[in-house]
């Protein structure tokens, strides 16, 4: 793979990359999904609360990667 990708060839293995990963990441949302079976298994409410919390804290940050264009703003602006 060369060191440096043209953006053509960097936009190319984004669509490649994230046809891979994300049949991936949601195929195993869906195994996960799966242990909310009541009737397959037995869990308490805090344990089904931590599994959630933790898939949602995770989406969030797959989200704001996305959302904030990998640009991190470490600026603070008091507002009115």
């Amino acid at each position: 793979m060369p060191s440096k990708l043209t953006p053509k060839n960097n936009s190319e293995h984004f669509i490649e990359l994230a046809n891979k990963r994300v049949p991936k990441a949601l195929k195993a949302l869906e195994l996960v999904g799966n242990l909310g079976n009541k009737s397959n298994y037995t869990y308490s409410k805090s344990q089904s609360d931590q599994i959630k919390k933790a898939l949602r804290d995770k989406v969030n940050d797959v989200c704001r990667k996305f959302d904030s264009q990998n640009k991190k703003n470490n600026h603070f602006q008091l507002k009115e």
